[in-house]
C-alpha cells in the first residue's frame, strides 16, 4: 500500500539539505519527496494518508556506537549513574536488593564514577557490607573498571599472589591484597566466571531495549558485542520483531573463526548486518588507563594501560585486512590513536584494494600529526559528543589545557575531509541522541572552535553511520529508492538548536512503519 506522509518540515539530509513537506512510501522505501500540493493530486484513491502534525522530519537517526544488549540489561539491573558518592551507591544497593534484582546467582550493575566522589575509589569491603556472600560485580561508568566484592574475587581465584594479566591491573592495598577494583583486561578474570544470559533472557532484554531506543528517535544502532547478542537478534529477526536495524561488530577473539568461514563486514541484510572487527588498544580518561605519549598531569610515571602491544596489534591488523575485514579500533589516548593511524597507513594499499573503510572508536585525543591523515586514509572517526559533558573537567585535570586542545576534534576532522560518525557509547552514556546532538553543537568548556553546525551534527547521526556500514546508497538521506527510515522531531533544531535539550521525538519510522509515535 502507498503511504503519503504530509504536514511536516522535511530535511532530506543531502548536500543541499533542501526542505519539503511531504513524502511517499511504497514497500518500505521512499517513492517520492516533494511539496504536498504537487504530490497529492496524483495519488491513487487507496493511498493511506498520514498527517505528521507539523513535525520536523529528518533521515532516521542511527547511534554509531553502542553495547546494546548491555544497555538493554542495565535497564533492568542496578544503575548508579545518578549517585554522587560511594554512600549513595551502597544505600541504593542495600535498598534495591530487597526487591531481589539479581541476574542468575550474581548481583550485577554499573554506572558508578569515582571521579566526583568525596571518598574516591571504592573497594571490596565497602561492597561486602551490603552484598554479603552473594557475588557482586559493578561496571564503572566507562566500563573499563569492574568493582567486585570479596565473594567475586574468591570465585575468580584472585588473591595477593595473582599476577596482573597483560594489558590489565588488579588494584591492591598497601599489604598487597586486591581492593576489588579490576582495570582493563583484569576485568576478564571475574567476567569469565559470570554465566552469560540465556538466549531467552537476552531476547527479552533486547526487545525492551529496542522500544526504549525507538522512543528516542533511533532507527538503527551500531553494536559491539558477541555471540549471544547475534543469536538473540537472529531469532528476533526470524520472528519479525526487530524494530531497529543492527550493524553488529565482530569480537576481536573471533577473528580466526571469522576467517575460517569467510565472514566479513557487510554480510547480512537491511535489518541485521555484520560489522567491523572490534579491537581494544587502551582504556579511558576517567579510569586514567587511556594510553598516553606523555604521563598524566600530576604523575611522573602513569601513561595509562595499552591493552595490546604494538607488535601484536600490527600483526592482528594485517591479518584482518588480508582477510578483507575492516577494523573498529578503540583508541582514547594520543599514544594509541597515533599507533592506530600509523598501522592503518602501512596497510593503505591492501585496505584500498579491498575497499575497506576502517574506523577508530572514540578518537578522543589526537595530535596535529594525526588529524589530516583521517581524511587522506579514509579512516572514519567514530565519536561520542555526549562524553564532552563529563570529560571536560577530567581533560583539564589529567591531560592539561595545551594537550587537551586535541580532545574531541570534531570540526578539525571534518575540515580535513573525514566522514564523522556520532553515537552514545550506551550504556556508558545516555542513548538519547538529542543529548549527543546538543553537545556536538554546543561544546562545553574550551575548544569551542571544534563545535559543529546543526547540519554537520545531524549528518554524524545519519549519513556517517550509513557510510561506514557501506549502506550510503540505501540509508542516510531521504531520497527516492532509499529505505523509509525517518525521525520526527517536535521542533526545528536545524534552525533553533539552542532548544535541543527540550526538543521531543514525536515519531520514529522504520521502513515506512511507526516504531514509536507519541
Amino acid at each position: 500500500m502507498l503511504k503519503f506522509f504530509y504536514n511536516c518540515t522535511l530535511y532530506t539530509g543531502n548536500e543541499e539539505n533542501r526542505k519539503n513537506n511531504s513524502f511517499l512510501v511504497e514497500d518500505g522505501r521512499i517513492k517520492a519527496v516533494d511539496q504536498k500540493e504537487r504530490l497529492e493530486p496524483h495519488l491513487p484513491q487507496e493511498t493511506k494518508k498520514i498527517d505528521l502534525e507539523g513535525g520536523v522530519a529528518t533521515p532516521g537517526l542511527v547511534d554509531g556506537h553502542t553495547h546494546f544488549l548491555l544497555f538493554s540489561q542495565q535497564l533492568l539491573a542496578f544503575n548508579f549513574s545518578d549517585c554522587n558518592s560511594l554512600q549513595e551507591v551502597l544505600q541504593k544497593t542495600e535498598k534495591d536488593l530487597k526487591k531481589n534484582p539479581r541476574i542468575g546467582d550474581w548481583i550485577l550493575g554499573g554506572g558508578w564514577d569515582q571521579n566526583p566522589w568525596p571518598e574516591g575509589w571504592p573497594n571490596r569491603k565497602d561492597l561486602d557490607r551490603v552484598t554479603g556472600e552473594i557475588p557482586a560485580a559493578f561496571y564503572s561508568k566507562d566500563h573499563h573498571c569492574l568493582w567486585v566484592n570479596t565473594k567475586a574475587l574468591e570465585i575468580a581465584g584472585i588473591d595477593s599472589q595473582t599476577p596482573d594479566p597483560e594489558g590489565g591491573e588488579i588494584s591492591r592495598d598497601k599489604e598487597g591484597q586486591p581492593t576489588g577494583i579490576l582495570k582493563e583486561n583484569a576485568k576478564d578474570l571475574v567476567l569469565e566466571k559470570i554465566p552469560p544470559p540465556s538466549l531467552d533472557v537476552a531476547r527479552e532484554a533486547l526487545k525492551n531495549g529496542m522500544k526504549e531506543a525507538a522512543k528516542h528517535g533511533l532507527t538503527g544502532v551500531h553494536c559491539f558485542e558477541g555471540q549471544i547478542t547475534l543469536q538473540a537478534l537472529q531469532q528476533l529477526q526470524r520472528e519479525e520483531q526487530l524494530i531497529l536495524r543492527f550493524f553488529l561488530g565482530i569480537p576481536q577473539e573471533s577473528l580466526s573463526a571469522a576467517k575460517k568461514i569467510g565472514l566479513t563486514c557487510g554480510l547480512g541484510n537491511e535489518s541485521l548486518r555484520v560489522g567491523h572487527l572490534k579491537v581494544f588498544l587502551d582504556g579511558t580518561l576517567g579510569s586514567q588507563t587511556a594510553a598516553m605519549l606523555e604521563p598524566y598531569q600530576g604523575s611522573k610515571e602513569n601513561r595509562g594501560i595499552p591493552t595490546m602491544s604494538e607488535e601484536d596489534f600490527s600483526q592482528l591488523a594485517r591479518e584482518a585486512v588480508s582477510a578483507g575485514i575492516p577494523l573498529a579500533i578503540h583508541a582514547i589516548g594520543d599514544r594509541v590513536n597515533r599507533l592506530a593511524v600509523d598501522v592503518l597507513e602501512n596497510l593503505k594499499k591492501e585496505s584500498f584494494r579491498y575497499k575497506l573503510r576502517h574506523r577508530i572508536e572514540h578518537s578522543q585525543l589526537l595530535t596535529p600529526r594525526e588529524i589530516p591523515k583521517f581524511g587522506k586514509l579514509n579512516i572514519v572517526p567514530s565519536m561520542q559528543p555526549v562524553h564532552i559533558k563529563d570529560d571536560q573537567d577530567l581533560i583539564k585535570k589529567y591531560w592539561g589545557e595545551e594537550r587537551g586542545k586535541g580532545a574531541f576534534a570534531t570540526k578539525s576532522l571534518i575540515k580535513n575531509c573525514a566522514v564523522l560518525v556520532l553515537g552514545s557509547d550506551a550504556p556508558v552514556e545516555t542513548i538519547d541522541p538529542l543529548q549527543g546532538l546538543y553537545y556536538a553543537i554546543f561544546r562545553q568548556g574550551d575548544n569551542m572552535e571544534e563545535a559543529l553546525t546543526p547540519s554537520e551534527a545531524l549528518k554524524g547521526y545519519t549519513y556517517g553511520p550509513a557510510y561506514i556500514s557501506g549502506e550510503e546508497k540505501i540509508k542516510g538521506t531521504i531520497e527516492r529508492r532509499k529505505l523509509a527510515d525517518i525521525t520526527i522531531f517536535k521542533d526545528d533544531f536545524l534552525q533553533s538548536p539552542q532548544d535541543l535539550k527540550n526538543n521531543e521525538i514525536l515519531g520514529t519510522i522504520m521502513g515506512g512503519e511507526f516504531t514509536y509515535r507519541k
